[in-house]
């Protein structure tokens, strides 16, 4: 129950994200062509800030894509086993996925760390680079969080002999 309350939240905090990503960037890109067209004001900020949302929009959408499983994926190995052995082999590449996020969280979180270090700053906005590159952090430590969750429901699933598998369910019904 408490997992499912901590996953809706994400959710929510995950939509508001890609909600006010999408804004900036569609205020930032419509701003900047009218200026190209008719002010002819120079705002190089506009690109840097439609940019960094739009990075924000991506790396969050791979979270919500993993979740919802609307990733593309190819499933010629998986689509060949039924029942408990394809839960297996979808677990296992559940882990993968966890041990290549929890990686890639790892070195964006020491990026970040180096980026706050050396004080780096964006050339148009002058905001701390450390900004743009906690999208990194921020998108796979949800991964991280939300496909742990997922994969060890995965496996309880798996351990209870009263739970029959959609497949085993289909299997059992022929």
């Amino acid at each position: 129950m408490i997992m499912k309350k901590l996953l809706n939240g994400l959710t929510s905090v995950e939509n508001v994200i890609m909600v006010a990503a999408f804004a900036i960037m569609v205020i930032c890109t419509f701003t900047q062509v009218l200026n190209r067209n008719f002010f002819k004001l120079s705002m190089p900020w506009l690109d840097e800030a439609s940019t960094y949302s739009m990075i924000f929009m991506a790396l969050i959408g791979t979270e919500v894509g993993l979740r919802d499983g609307t990733q593309i994926s190819v499933t010629a190995v998986v689509d060949k086993f039924y029942g408990r052995t394809r839960q297996v082999i979808i677990i296992v590449a559940k882990i993968v996925l966890l041990v290549f996020s929890v990686s890639v969280l790892i070195s964006s979180i020491k990026l970040v760390g180096l980026q706050l270090a050396t004080g780096q700053t964006s050339s148009a906005m002058g905001l701390p680079m450390a900004v743009p590159y906690s999208a990194l952090v921020i998108s796979f430590a949800m991964i991280v969080f939300v496909q742990t969750i997922t994969t060890i429901k995965m496996i309880v699933r798996l351990k209870d002999p009263n739970v029959d598998t959609p497949d085993t369910r289909e299997e059992s019904a022929a």
